[in-house]
Formats: C-alpha cells, structure tokens, sequence
C-alpha cells in the first residue's frame, strides 16, 4: 500500500526477527501488525516492502487462529496459489507464522517466517516459533500497543462526536468539525474544497490564523497541493514539505505551507472536491496510519453531509413547484394531531404557516366547511382502523372569501407508539368539481329525459317480438333482437347514469341495519346465476362464515356485490369457477369475488375505479358494460363506511373485495 508511514527500526524486534531467520535458516522473518485493510512491519528481515494490502497478506489469516499457520507449499494451497505475494515477488512458497496478542488478549499481528521454496515445518519447529512469538509480545512492552489503539480510540471519538452534531446547517457543522480536525492534528487550517475542472474553491473552512481565507475564494487547482491527490484520488500527507519531493511545487513557494494531510471527497463516484489540514510549520513527527485513516472517514462524513445537503434543496425546489401542499399528518391515539412536516404551498391551500401546524393541527380543521368535517374525521378515522389509503373532497374557507374544493390523498404508516403518520399532498380542485358538477347535471338532465323514451322503444320491440302486430319474417326478428339487446344496454348505461349522480350527490338513500353477511351474499348469488348460467361459469361460495353481521342496506350491498360478479364472469374462461369467500380480517368484513381471468392491466390500475373505466386491452374492450359499475359500486360501499379495492396479478387472474365494519350478531335488526 502506497503512502503509509516508513516505521523506524527498533533493534529490540530486529533482532528477534534475525534469530527466528537463523533459528530456521530462513531467509525472511517479520513482525507484522494487522488493521482493517493492511499489515504493516514492526521489523523486517530480508524484506524490503515495509507494508501489504490486508487482502492478499498471508498474515491476515494466520490471526484468525490461536495455533501457527504453516502452508509448506503455497502452489499447493488454493487460498493462494494465485496469491500476487506467491506469482510475484516475493515469490512465497512455504510461510509459518504465530499469533501475537496485545495486552486484552487480542489477536494483532503475527511473527512470521518465509521462504521462496517449499518445505517441511515439524511440532517442535512450531513450538519454537511459539516460543519466539512470546517473546515478540513481551518486547511490545504492552504499553506500545495500547498506545497504538488508545490513539486510534481518540481518533474514533473525536469522529463519534462530529457525527452526532447536529446544531445548526451544514456550513456550521463541518466548520467545527474542521475546528476539531485541526486541534487533534495540531495544525492550523482545515478546508473543504470544490473542484471543478480546473479551478479551487474554498467551499468552507476553519482557520486559527487571522483574515487569511474566505468561503467562495477560487484559485486554480493547480497552485495547490490538492492537484497532487487529485491526480491518484489517495489520500496525501506531507509532514515537511521543505524536505520532500514536492518542495518545488508552486503551492509551496506561494503558500508556505509545510505539513499538509488531505483526502478526496468522493460524491456519485467522481470527486467533489477535497479535505485538507495544513500549516505553516513542519510536523515534528510524521503523520501516521491512524492520522490518515481519521481523515479519510472524516471525508465520507463530509460526502454525506455534502449530499444530504444537495438532495434537500432539490428536493425543496421540486418542492416549492409542486402545485398544492405535501405534508405529513399524524394522529395520535389520544386524537392529538399535528402536521410534522408541510411544504409551502399550505399557505396557499389553508392560508396557515407550517409552523402553525407542527405542534396542534386545529387551525387546519378550523378552516374546513361545518358541513364536510364530520365527513373528513370519519375518513381520516377510517384510514387509521383499516391502514388504507385516505382520500376525500370537502370545502375550506378559502384565502379570497367563500369556500373552495379540495382534494386530500395520503397513505397511512402505523408507528410504533400507537399513532398514524400519513404522508400525502392536498390539491385544489374547485374548477374540477364546478365541472363535475356541470357534467354531472347534463348526464342526470339527458338520463331522465331519455329514460321515457327507451322505456317506450323498449315496451314497442317486446310486443312486436312477442307477435302482437303479426307473424315476423326470421331476417326482422334477427334485426328487432339486436335492437332490444342494444336498447336495453343503453337503459342499463341510463340507470347506472342516475346512480352514480344520485350518489355523487348523496340524493341516493342508504337504508342500513345490522344484518347477516352470508344471507346478503346468497341473494345477490341467485340473482347473478342466469349471468353465469349464460357464459357457462359456476360460481362456488366456498367460505360462508356464518353468523358474521355487518350494518348495511341489503339492496345496495346486492347491487356492489352483483357488480363484482358480473365482471367475474365476464371475465373468466368459459366453463371455469368464480369463488365467492366471506373472511374475518381484524374488525372488519371482506366480501371477496376471485376470478382466474387475464387480470387487471398493471396501466389500468390507477383508474379502475373512475367513471367509464376501461381497459384499453382487446380482451376488456370486448365485454359489454358501461364502465360504471366499479364506481357506483365504490360509491355505495363508501356511503354505507365500507371501501372496495382488489388484488391481482397480470395473467393471473384477480380478487375484487368488498369490507365493512363488523357487528355484533346480538344486534342483528337494529338501525
């Protein structure tokens, strides 16, 4: 490894590490100190390298156990025959090598024996490389190691603490902890730098000299020590640039500075820019593994830092753009409420700050229409007991006078303290809703007056086809059947028309009582059956649950149910089952109709409950139907505080449902 520290020789493991070469007749003999990623050599014999990378060490495993390592013929041993230590120099063939421990009892490091040719190792060799070993650890004096930890631990705090800052914005956090940085490497200047292409910016920066630098001060890349790293992306550290092969270098006859420790900030994987403590003066002891190590962590925590950062303000920007307001709501199970989060638009959907909200979400409520906030609690109270998702349109005073529409969307997240977080966006759709309602008053004003008309064409082609005006020729009895068939279709299209507008605008009467679910569902079976019958399906009530009782108005509950059905069958091979299954989930009833036919398109699912939904696949396009009965179905289902969703898997079939509040059996008839 490139970069680090050339140890100092101490005589004391130099000469154990001449007697174990001797003791052996061996021509290298180390002892080596591991870390996370490399081992280094506190003495070498007949070595010239002074470190490895951790990964290709045969030392990093000979630690990983309390007896000797001994691999008597590396081309022999898979781990590493194609180890670069055993195809290059140093051309290792046979290694032993014994444990060292510290002063805790942990494995750190080996004293190890190497030869460039195979051969044998007996039980006594390794007993006396033992030997040997203990008396390695001994001359660690136990005290040198625990310094070489205790100033990785310091440097590890001091990375602990940067970490768990979190007092004001990015800038005043990584000021201080370049402040930290520069005390604990007892220089005078820490910076974090931007790059881009060939110019230096100081991006922020602490400093103990005095008007010396500025955030947002660019010079070009290449009169700073930065262009060195910059060029291998590794980390650098100089400790007496006077002295060093760089003491040419432009940045040193500007600047002056002679100790300089810096490491590259890796974003995206490209280099943002880079950290680097400097000072004027010389350090009187070169920087070391752990020094480095700390500066290289202390760059991530800044990527980070940097990337959060970035994220926030686009996301603040998209944000801003966003028509509406997002925000977060959460409800407690006290029925305590707040707004945790609100982008800017509340102001202009509740004419409230989101300050306002964070801690009590009354002033929100306080602006919804008397008329519709018993309808958004319900909802809201809803989607908390079924953990689906809450949507809902009321009217809120509005910020130029009158009331407005609007329309709430969020999922629901159950925390663990009992309360719901939901997570969605408030939008305006007043000018939608006045259109709707336009919409909706033509379709109901056409409905009723094409309603008359059809019942008459209708009524005339029954007694034309049942023989009243005469005997018919079999070409006008074809015809006359395909008008009845098409006039009927559309005074179907016509009712399903009244429904849904006498729904919208809850002119449709719920007549609901406790009742029995199983009772409900096989009324709605034998009026489905001649539908079955006609496309040769068989429908199998294969769970009744009986005795389960919900509160619902039995017509309504029928004609959601029948439309369900129908799809089923419409929908399913010919000659195939649709199973009907009443189940128990909770506090709530799930009516559930399962067909195995192509399934819903995943692009479809979205807007399968909306009025005159199709699919655009042939296979749907081909089926009669007015693309209104899952919305008239929703509708009901929700005027009588139930929901309707489904699941499905394209291909493979789909499961429509139906769920209701339970009720106790024992108040079966009540209103």
């Amino acid at each position: 490894m490139t970069g680090s520290p050339v140890l100092p020789p101490e005589e004391r493991f130099d000469r154990l590490t001449r007697l174990a070469a001797r003791t052996f007749d061996i021509p290298i003999a180390l002892v080596s100190l591991i870390d996370s990623n490399r081992q280094w050599f506190k003495s070498r014999h007949g070595l010239e390298a002074p470190e490895t990378a951790r990964d290709i060490s045969f030392c990093g495993h000979a630690i990983l156990r309390e007896e000797p390592l001994v691999i008597e013929n590396a081309l022999n041993d898979e781990r590493f025959v194609d180890n670069p230590l055993v195809t290059g120099e140093p051309n290792i063939r046979f290694y032993a090598g014994a444990p060292l421990h510290d002063r805790h009892g942990h494995r750190v490091g080996t004293l190890c024996v190497i030869d460039r040719k195979p051969r044998s190792f007996s039980d006594e060799d390794k007993a006396t490389l033992r030997d040997l070993a203990d008396l390695v650890e001994r001359e660690f004096g136990l005290g040198e190691l625990g310094n070489f930890y205790d100033e990785r631990n310091r440097a590890l705090n001091i990375l602990t603490e940067i970490a768990l800052d979190t007092q004001g914005d990015a800038s005043q956090r990584v000021t201080r902890a370049l402040e930290m940085a520069c005390n604990y490497l007892g220089l005078e200047t820490g910076i974090v730098s931007r790059i881009t292409g060939g110019a230096y910016t100081v991006h922020w920066h602490f400093t103990h000299l005095q008007d010396t630098l500025t955030n947002g001060t660019t010079i070009p890349l290449e009169r700073t020590y930065c262009s060195l790293m910059v060029a291998t992306g590794q980390v650098l550290a100089i400790d007496h640039m006077g002295q060093s092969a760089y003491r040419n270098h432009i940045c040193y006859q500007v600047f002056g500075l002679e100790s300089y420790l810096a490491a590259p900030i890796w974003i995206d994987g490209e280099i943002f820019g880079t950290i680097n403590i400097s000072s004027r003066h010389p350090r009187p002891t070169p920087f070391t593994a752990t020094e480095r190590m700390f500066v290289t962590l202390l760059a991530r925590w800044v990527a980070d830092t940097i990337y959060q950062q970035q994220h926030t303000e686009t996301l603040n920007k998209l944000v801003t753009q966003t028509p509406g307001m997002l925000y977060q709501y959460r409800l407690w199970p006290n029925g305590h409420s707040s707004f945790p989060y609100t982008s800017p638009g509340i102001q202009d959907i509740y004419g409230v700050s989101g300050e306002e909200v964070a801690a009590d979400a009354s002033p929100v409520f306080d602006r919804i229409h008397p008329d519709d906030l018993a309808g958004v609690a319900e909802s809201i109270q809803r989607s908390a007991e079924s953990l689906e998702q809450w949507q809902h349109q009321y009217r809120i005073r509005w910020k130029t006078g009158g009331w407005h529409w609007v329309e709430g969307l969020a999922r629901p997240e159950p925390l663990p303290d009992g309360s719901i977080l939901w997570h969605g966006y408030i939008s305006d759709v007043h000018e939608r809703h006045k259109i709707d309602e336009m919409k909706n008053q033509f379709i109901s004003t056409v409905s009723h007056e094409l309603r008359t008309p059809l019942t008459s064409i209708s009524g005339s082609l029954g007694l034309i086809l049942g023989g009243a005006t005469g005997p018919l020729t079999q070409k006008t009895t074809q015809m006359l059947d395909i008008a009845r068939r098409n006039t009927d279709q559309l005074r179907r299209l016509i009712d399903d028309l009244l429904d849904i507008e006498k729904l919208v605008t809850g002119n449709m009467t719920i007549d609901a009582s406790v009742q029995d679910l199983e009772s409900a569902v096989r009324v709605a079976l034998e009026e489905i059956q001649p539908l079955a019958n006609q496309h040769n399906i068989e429908i199998q009530l294969s769970n009744a649950n009986p005795g389960v009782c919900a509160s619902f108005d039995g017509t309504r509950l029928t004609q959601a149910l029948s439309n369900l059905l129908s799809n089923a069958i419409k929908f399913s091979p010919e000659g195939d089952i649709v199973d009907v299954g009443i189940r128990q989930s909770g506090t709530r009833i799930r009516l559930e109709v399962r067909d195995r036919g192509p399934g819903v398109p995943e692009t479809f699912r979205d807007r399968i409950f909306q009025k005159f939904a199709q699919a655009n696949a042939s296979s749907s396009r081909s089926k009669e139907g007015t693309g209104l009965g899952l919305a008239i179905t929703r509708e009901l289902m929700h005027a009588m505080g139930g929901e309707v969703g489904f699941d499905s898997e394209e291909g493979k079939g789909a499961c429509f449902w139906l769920s209701l509040p339970l009720a106790d059996a024992d108040n079966k008839g009540a209103t």
